[in-house]
């Protein structure tokens, strides 16, 4: 076998492999209900995303008190993003993601967003306790409002209805896909490194090639999808909580593409291995 057929084929093994790094990822950290909730929950709960969310959660709990004192409406916020990352809300965000997730596995056309309901049941009487601490009228005029919102509120939209990315086909693509490119891309370096004639070439290609794919499936694929995610938002705020969801999903393919990073590191150490002991034996006889 030529150095230009290795080559060949470490490419399309490698190319195999990022394509099977992707489909099992989505696999198991999208298309899992189970997993999804956790990570878009995880995602919601972060910094960047409460401190996004707290002020629409309040301007929506106060929409009829358009002029409430700004120097109460501050400690609300903090109230606010305080709350929303304490355990009692994740099944609220895992609610949330319940829908994002039929939205984009079914046919199903719905508004993706946060049950301000359940974020007001859960939150308002903290809010309202520390803002009668501060101000006795104010509190009772925002425990008023509480009451308001919790009778009208419906979701805070991320996406609004028919916005959310589809993905329904690849959901039942995405498990033999990854499974079959990745048992493709082991059965081209096997073959590679078996028909070589030069084995040690061979596998510093294929150790290279893999650690190579790995950094660079990490570095282009992510913006892809925070950009796929975040292009039906017109919001900035919306978009900065989609972002910080989206990077919570990454996290999964991070460490995948680390464990691939890894084995390529292997492939080249064991390599090199192997090819000192070649020189060696080579050289004792002569020795």
């Amino acid at each position: 076998m030529s150095k230009g057929t290795i080559i060949v084929l470490v490419v399309v093994g490698c190319i195999l492999l990022a394509i099977g790094n992707v489909a099992l990822w989505a696999a198991h950290d999208v298309f899992n209900a189970e997993r999804f909730g956790e990570n878009v929950a995880e995602g919601l709960q972060s910094d960047a995303s409460v401190q996004a969310l707290a002020g629409p959660i309040v301007d929506r709990i106060l929409v009829d008190y358009p002029d409430f004192s700004v120097v109460l409406r501050g400690p609300a916020e903090e109230i606010v993003t305080w709350m929303l990352q304490r355990p009692v809300f994740t099944v609220v965000f895992k609610e949330t993601a319940e829908i994002a997730s039929k939205a984009m596995t079914t046919s199903a056309e719905d508004v993706v967003g946060i049950d301000i309901a359940g974020v007001i049941s859960n939150a308002g009487s903290s809010v309202t306790g520390v803002i009668s601490a501060i101000d006795p009228d104010a509190g009772d005029q925002v425990q008023t409002a509480l009451d308001s919102a919790l009778d009208s509120s419906d979701r805070l939209a991320i996406y609004e209805e028919g916005r959310f990315p589809k993905l329904r086909q690849l959901s039942n693509v995405m498990p033999w896909l990854g499974l079959l490119a990745a048992l493709g891309a082991v059965v081209l370096f096997v073959v590679t490194y078996l028909r070589a004639e030069d084995q040690h070439e061979a596998l510093t290609y294929t150790g290279w090639g893999i650690m190579i794919t790995a950094v660079l499936a990490f570095m282009l694929f992510v913006p892809v999808i925070q950009g796929v995610a975040q292009n039906n938002i017109a919001d900035p705020v919306m978009a900065a909580v989609v972002g910080a969801v989206v990077s919570a999903l990454a996290r999964g393919y991070a460490v995948q593409s680390l464990l691939i990073f890894l084995i390529g590191l292997v492939v080249l150490i064991v390599d090199h291995h192997r090819n000192r002991q070649a020189e060696q034996a080579s050289a004792s006889p002569a020795a």
